[in-house]
């Protein structure tokens, strides 16, 4: 088959609540959708969840929809039959750029065969345990109250965003005490330095019963990583925005940096830099788990795919349902957390379908077309 049309739709998907992490606060959610239409009447469905600017990430919403302004005409009546063909070509693009452009390909060769994509994939389970992560709050005792509410909910991990060291110590002997078997993380994004002090807490933290922290110093080298690591038998940290592609992890792994790698696909390139990122993984002593990027229920349908291909015990993934972070979400389908967990799509291709009167509420610009 080949491409016959590319549009992209600018959407600005508005937060129920603002979610503050070290990086800054987020009330709306800017997002691309990518409508990729064939010349067999196929039309795959991704979307660009890149960030309005470059604090989480090198590539912001304006540097993703340059380039695929640029490389998207490239695209236009090229022939292929699977993802795969086309490799080559999305190399033109960079990270969440090409994962978006990628997801629509996915999407459109899974509606041709009528398959889901994590079948394609591989062999998936049928649900994936997930996690709800709340963002900083002003007060310990809201964020003991959110994580009640959460925990009531039937999510399987507590993740707690934070950007102060000694807050972070405080909090965790408080939510010990709260929910005294619950799996707790931290995620400080990247706020503190590489310190004796630093170290001194997180081993704190270990000691309270902390499972795992993600990315918790600011511009530390592998080797620095390694020897923090090397310090903390039992907590486990987790590389997240230090990881920008497979190289990156397998760098990492050689320098035995950390104990686990948050796995995020559109930071990662896609669905198949994804996919080799968690069978690179899974064949050394480290944990490779699914990372949220606060996508629409599209990107969180992809993440379910993958999620679904993560060796058993799967760590619970950062995966909400649909009513917990946006007002309006752009596809029909609800996803609902029962028992811990999130069934994963089984419908073809990305296995969810577009609500096209949301999409027209949540557009923020005009549609950019190639032919």
């Amino acid at each position: 088959m080949k491409i016959n049309q590319i549009t992209l739709i600018p959407l600005t998907i508005r937060l129920k609540e603002a979610f503050r992490t070290n990086h800054g606060t987020t009330a709306e959610r800017p997002l691309l959708l990518v409508e990729m239409k064939m010349s067999n009447g196929i039309t795959g469905y991704g979307e660009v969840q890149a960030f309005a600017d470059s604090s989480y990430a090198p590539q912001s919403q304006a540097i993703a929809l340059a380039e695929l302004q640029d490389g998207l005409p490239a695209l236009i009546k090229r022939s292929w039959q699977t993802p795969t063909d086309l490799q080559r070509q999305l190399t033109r693009f960079t990270s969440f750029a090409r994962a978006g452009v990628e997801m629509a390909l996915w999407d459109a060769y899974g509606k041709l065969v009528h398959q889901p994509l994590a079948q394609l994939l591989g062999q998936p389970a049928a649900t994936v345990p997930v996690s709800v992560a709340l963002g900083i709050q002003a007060k310990d005792q809201r964020t003991i109250r959110l994580a009640d509410e959460e925990l009531q909910a039937g999510y399987q991990r507590l993740k707690i965003k934070t950007d102060n060291l000694a807050v972070a110590q405080r909090l965790i002997k408080k939510l010990q005490i709260a929910f005294p078997h619950q799996l707790i993380s931290f995620d400080p994004n990247a706020a503190w330095p590489v310190s004796n002090q630093t170290v001194a807490a997180l081993t704190e933290l270990e000691a309270a019963g902390l499972s795992m922290i993600e990315e918790p110093f600011h511009d530390a080298s592998l080797a620095e990583y390694a020897s923090v690591q090397a310090q903390l038998p039992q907590l486990k940290i987790s590389l997240d925005e230090s990881i920008n592609s497979l190289t990156d992890i397998q760098n990492a792994v050689r320098a035995q940096s950390a104990a686990a790698f948050t796995l995020k696909p559109s930071k990662l390139g896609g669905i198949t830099p994804t996919m080799q990122a968690i069978q690179y993984i899974t064949n050394t002593p480290y944990l490779p788990w699914i990372g949220g990027m606060l996508g629409s229920g599209l990107g969180r349908a992809v993440d379910l795919a993958l999620a679904a291909q993560l060796p058993q015990p799967i760590f619970p993934a950062d995966i909400s349902d649909s009513n917990h972070y946006f007002e309006l979400e752009p596809i029909n389908e609800s996803f609902t957390v029962t028992n811990g967990s999130l069934p994963v799509p089984t419908g073809s291709g990305i296995g969810v379908t577009l609500n096209w009167d949301a999409i027209n509420q949540l557009q923020t610009g005009a549609n950019i077309t190639f032919n």
